[in-house]
């Protein structure tokens, strides 16, 4: 990866099968959705008022992802929390910035929304980015649960 990357917000105009086809390294079981539930869900992510999804890009190929949602909030003062959600970065592009690059935009916007914190899971299994995120000032604080429906 010779060029540089750049990062960015993602906007209606993005492809989103693009996007979709570097998300599914985080599950490839999952079924492709048909490309006009995939353009919908799109436009409905990128105009959902606090969200953002960052993209970075070597020239014209899209390298890396993160899914950011400031979420309001009665506690801690009012201040409102960010979740990260589906970050991913292209195998042949990892050690090489590209998820610090997407963290630092994450970060920056969280604080310029005055959030007190931002919070993220990561699979049980994916050891080498717990790694990643606690080099990156994030602790295992809590215990986390989900029940897929």
């Amino acid at each position: 990866m010779a060029e540089e990357v750049r990062i960015r917000v993602a906007n209606a105009d993005d492809d989103p099968e693009r996007l979709f086809d570097l998300l599914w390294a985080l599950a490839p079981e999952d079924d492709r959705p048909e490309p006009g539930r995939l353009r919908s869900v799109w436009r409905a992510v990128v105009a959902q008022e606090g969200r953002r999804v960052f993209l970075a890009e070597a020239g014209a190929h899209l390298v890396g992802s993160i899914d950011t949602i400031v979420v309001p909030n009665l506690t801690r003062g009012a201040q409102p929390f960010m979740l990260v959600e589906n970050m991913v970065v292209e195998s042949a592009a990892r050690r090489r910035g590209v998820g610090s690059a997407l963290l630092d935009t994450a970060f920056s916007w969280a604080r310029e929304c005055g959030c007190y914190k931002v919070q993220l899971l990561s699979n049980a299994k994916r050891e080498e980015a717990h790694s990643f995120y606690e080099g990156h000032g994030f602790a295992q604080s809590a215990r986390g649960y989900r029940r897929y429906l």
